[in-house]
C-alpha cells in the first residue's frame, strides 16, 4: 500500500476509517482512535457537531446474510470443482501414490481458496461477491473500513464449526468470526 498523497511513502500506511483510502501517518488524524484523512476528518467533526450518530450501524438481517453466503458458496463450489479436477488430472498423470493423494491436495487447495476469497475481498472492499449482490458489507465495530488483519482473522475464524450460527442467537447478529475479528455486517448503499 502507498499513501494517496505521497506515492513514495509505503511505510506506516493505513486506511482512512471513513473512506477507506490509504494514507501515511502525516496525512491521517486519529479521532477517538480511528484514523481519518483530511476530507473525512472535516466530515467526521461536522457530524459530531451536528449530532449525527455514525456509530449507530444499520445491521444486516440474517436473511440477507444467508442469501449472500449461499451465493458465495455456489461461486466457491464451482471454483473448487475446477481446482479439484485440475489437481486430480495432474496427479493421475503421475504415479499411483500421487493419484491417491489427489483428494488431500484438493481439500487443502479448496480450503485455501475459500479462506483467501473471503479475506482478500473483505480486506479490499468489505464485501465478497455474495455481499455485493445483497448490498451488505463487513465493517469494523465502529463502522470503519475493515483492516487486512481483521479480514484474514475473520476468514479463518469462519472455519470454527457453527461460527456463523451464533449470529442467530444474539441481538447484535454477530457470529463467532465477527466477535473474534471485531467486525459487523451492515446494510450498505453507495448513495
Amino acid at each position: 500500500m502507498i499513501c494517496r498523497n505521497h506515492v513514495d511513502v509505503s511505510e506506516g500506511v493505513r486506511r482512512c476509517g471513513r473512506c477507506g483510502a490509504t494514507f501515511c501517518r502525516d496525512c491521517l488524524v486519529d479521532i477517538a482512535g480511528v484514523p481519518y484523512c483530511a476530507t473525512c476528518k472535516t466530515e467526521q467533526l461536522l457530524d459530531a457537531r451536528s449530532g449525527v450518530q455514525r456509530t449507530a450501524l444499520d445491521i444486516a438481517g440474517i436473511g440477507r446474510r444467508l442469501v449472500g453466503y449461499i451465493i458465495d458458496s455456489f461461486i466457491l463450489y464451482f471454483v473448487n470443482i475446477i481446482i479439484g479436477f485440475v489437481i486430480g488430472m495432474a496427479m493421475a498423470a503421475g504415479s499411483r501414490g500421487a493419484a491417491t493423494a489427489a483428494p488431500i491436495f484438493g481439500a487443502i487447495a479448496g480450503l485455501f481458496v475459500t479462506v483467501a476469497y473471503d479475506a482478500l475481498l473483505t480486506a479490499a472492499r468489505g464485501q465478497t461477491l455474495g455481499k455485493m449482490a445483497l448490498t451488505i458489507k463487513v465493517v469494523s465495530e465502529d463502522g470503519g473500513q475493515v483492516r487486512t488483519g481483521q479480514a484474514w482473522g475473520r476468514a479463518f475464524a469462519k472455519l470454527i464449526p457453527f461460527a456463523t450460527v451464533v449470529a442467530l442467537f444474539n441481538d447484535e447478529r454477530k457470529g463467532i468470526h465477527d466477535m473474534l475479528a471485531h467486525t459487523r455486517v451492515v446494510n450498505w448503499s453507495r448513495g
